[in-house]
């Protein structure tokens, strides 16, 4: 698509609904800034917004008041009050409790030949650090766990009704008895029902599985390079780098959330008219030639890497920063205590389509040597993530 047609336009047959699938970086890139291309469907004129929520049947309407759905004034408001939880302070703050939780489940791998990396590691992780903020009890867990299972892999309405509804209920105490937690910030803040409901569901549902994803593809990627994990071992300076060609590589979003055009609006020389929906595709802007030198390679020391893995422009990830770490923390634990590990599946399941895309089982052999070698030993550098985001390096995502 991005060499033959690079603006592709596809007619959804059942319905006549139009999507443009955007495959250029320069495309995609302009697409995710261009203020004429929304995430609300009710900006648009009547007649295409009736279309839409004709289209859409969307089963959990009542969670989609949160900042990835929103377009500004809403959005700038919303994004303003969860600002301060995923700050670079906030986040190296929270260093300590993620390598401990790291720590913790690469400890209980331990005695095992063969593990799958998804349900170790993956998972568990941002479920566990998006809980303490939100300050959800840990016993409950398990179940927030196969509710969000069931809606992102079995499209299960019965357990998003589930799982909103747990949402309301702890709003309901938090309100009543407020903590030093940013549930009970967003509680105090400007927010209606919904929104707030939204907010607390997004960071809940979609912050723990892109990480989970951003994390089993990373790995992947390493277990697939076995040179290029040889190369990190070497020279754990290349960390940081090798984190960002994870995230272009292969990253945990396949296309962004649908655009609509507000007004007819020129993408790459196309006339998009409006009302009309947009595809921006990450994955493919991620290896664009005209901007990536050899895209398909993934090369651990790649520099500079512009790529959109968290998006771009006012929807540009908020969690990108603590996202970054969590994949930095497992990396660093697993070359440090089991770099001889090795993929122990030959066909892989993933996701059932490009949105949230992630492989669902990783099964791998430990292993603490490598051909012999006795494991190498990484200091507490490796993991340092003072100035790491790419921004301060002098590089954008």
């Amino acid at each position: 698509m991005r060499e033959q047609e690079p603006v592709y336009r596809h007619v959804e047959p059942a319905t006549g609904r139009v999507f443009w699938y955007l495959t250029r970086y320069d495309d995609v890139r302009r697409a995710l800034a261009d203020p004429l291309l929304g995430r609300q469907a009710d900006r648009l004129p009547p007649e295409p917004a009736a279309r839409h929520r004709a289209w859409d049947r969307d089963p959990l309407p009542m969670v989609r008041r949160s900042v990835v759905n929103l377009d500004p004034p809403d959005h700038t408001r919303l994004r303003r009050l969860l600002a301060p939880a995923f700050t670079a302070r906030a986040v190296a703050a929270l260093e300590p409790r993620i390598e401990r939780h790291v720590a913790d489940l690469v400890e209980r791998m331990n005695g095992h030949e063969e593990i799958d990396l998804i349900q170790a590691l993956a998972l568990p992780l941002p479920t566990l650090i998006m809980a303490e903020l939100l300050a959800i009890p840990r016993r409950d867990l398990p179940l927030l766990r196969r509710w969000s299972d069931g809606i992102l892999r079995g499209r299960d309405r019965r357990h998003g009704m589930e799982y909103i509804a747990y949402l309301q209920r702890t709003l309901t105490e938090r309100r009543a008895h407020p903590g030093d937690d940013l549930m009970s910030q967003l509680i105090e803040g400007d927010l209606s029902r919904a929104e707030l409901l939204s907010s607390v569901f997004q960071l809940l549902l979609a912050g723990d599985e892109t990480t989970a994803n951003a994390i089993g593809n990373g790995l992947l990627a390493l277990l697939r390079h076995p040179g290029q994990a040889a190369r990190l071992r070497a020279g754990p300076e290349l960390i940081d780098a090798a984190v960002e060609e994870m995230l272009r590589f292969d990253g945990p979003v396949g296309h962004a959330r649908p655009l609509y055009a507000l007004a007819d609006v020129d993408i790459g020389g196309t006339t998009i008219p409006c009302g009309d929906t947009v595809l921006p595709m990450l994955v493919a802007a991620n290896r664009d030639p005209e901007v990536f030198e050899r895209p398909d390679a993934f090369d651990v020391a790649r520099a500079p890497n512009r790529h959109l893995g968290f998006g771009h422009g006012i929807h540009f990830c908020p969690g990108a920063a603590l996202a970054r770490v969590q994949l930095r923390a497992v990396v660093c634990a697993l070359l440090r205590h089991h770099p001889g590990m090795t993929l122990s599946a030959t066909e892989l399941e993933w996701t059932p389509d490009l949105f949230v895309r992630g492989v669902r089982r990783l099964p791998v052999r430990l292993s603490t040597h490598i051909h012999g070698v006795a494991r190498p030993t990484y200091g507490r550098a490796i993991l340092d993530v003072k100035g790491s985001s790419p921004e301060k390096r002098g590089g954008k995502a």
